[in-house]
């Protein structure tokens, strides 16, 4: 029972203690006299503290309540009309917001390692009217079938959205997020996928539209899914000058095509280009010249 009680006397230590540095940092996240900061900026200062509790605390169980604090106070922050035009340059150092150019929706996307065998994603969508609707992180659940699945935004292939573009489809826009997934033990995945809105409002998750030949047969796929051995680095990305989605090309370790934890990148990128209706599959996308030690194989490094 003493045992018992030291042990946790020492947690409560250390989390007060990690707790009271980020409290001490996050008093600084401004220059000024707090008073004197708007509702929105004292709002912000809030989250900001609060990212860095469900972030960098060293106790799972203070990350795990940083996180619900977390979502309890950036809801009345996304039902502020005036939020969606607000920088919120210093909360977008802490977890993902990213915007299309018409600016017409926001998506706010971060994640929690809960354990060291568990790690989930959050996000929530905010619009222009104060609205937003939440992001629940459902991909834990989903083994098989995520290219062939429509997904919402109560039932949601979590990621962390670093990137979006838009096309045109016909006469309706589509717009394409470009995430991160890091639930997994031993692997990760890059991911694209379409974006939009059904009848009702709704945030809707995937769309036919990936051309991929399988089995000499081209089967449109809702999403395209990079899954690759953990903690290697590969890049999933659009590239403008190109007009083209450019990923790594990646190939198992160990010579067996069924592991996917075991994949890495093998120095040559594959593609996707636009037609107007599909994203047509490009094997091969950039030419690697081979060349002599200390010379770069493409003129440009390619981005994550």
């Amino acid at each position: 029972m003493r045992k018992y009680f030291l042990v946790s006397f020492l947690l409560t230590i250390i989390s007060f203690t990690a707790n009271a540095q980020m409290y001490k940092s996050a008093r600084l996240v401004h220059n000024q006299d707090p008073s004197k900061l708007s509702k929105l900026e004292r709002m912000e200062d809030t989250l900001v503290f609060l990212a860095d509790s469900m972030k960098l605390s060293p106790i799972p169980e203070s990350r795990i309540s940083g996180s619900y604090a977390f979502i309890k106070k950036i809801r009345p922050f996304l039902q502020n009309k005036e939020s969606f035009n607000f920088p919120a340059k210093k909360l977008s150092k802490k977890i993902s917001i990213i915007q299309p150019e018409d600016k017409k929706f926001k998506i706010y996307t971060w994640d929690v390692v809960r354990s060291n065998t568990e790690l989930r994603h959050y996000g929530a969508l905010q619009l222009p009217d104060g609205s937003f609707q939440p992001l629940i992180d459902v991909s834990d659940q989903v083994i098989h079938g995520a290219e062939d699945s429509t997904f919402f935004n109560m039932r949601w292939y979590g990621a962390i959205y670093y990137n979006i573009i838009k096309k045109t489809i016909g006469s309706q826009d589509a717009y394409f997020l470009f995430g991160y997934n890091g639930n997994g033990v031993d692997e990760e995945k890059k991911i694209v996928e379409p974006f939009g809105f059904d009848r009702t409002g709704r945030a809707i998750f995937g769309a036919p539209v990936f051309a991929i030949r399988e089995k000499n047969r081209r089967r449109p796929k809702m999403r395209f899914l990079v899954r690759y051995q953990k903690n290697a680095r590969i890049s999933l990305n659009y590239d403008k000058e190109r007009d083209m989605i450019i990923f790594d090309h990646c190939e198992s370790s160990v010579g067996d095509q069924h592991k996917k934890n075991t994949f890495v990148p093998d120095g040559t990128y594959d593609g996707f280009k636009w037609d107007g209706r599909y994203w047509q599959f490009v094997r091969d996308a950039i030419n690697i010249q081979k060349l002599p030690p200390g010379q770069a194989p493409v003129e440009k490094p390619i981005k994550n």
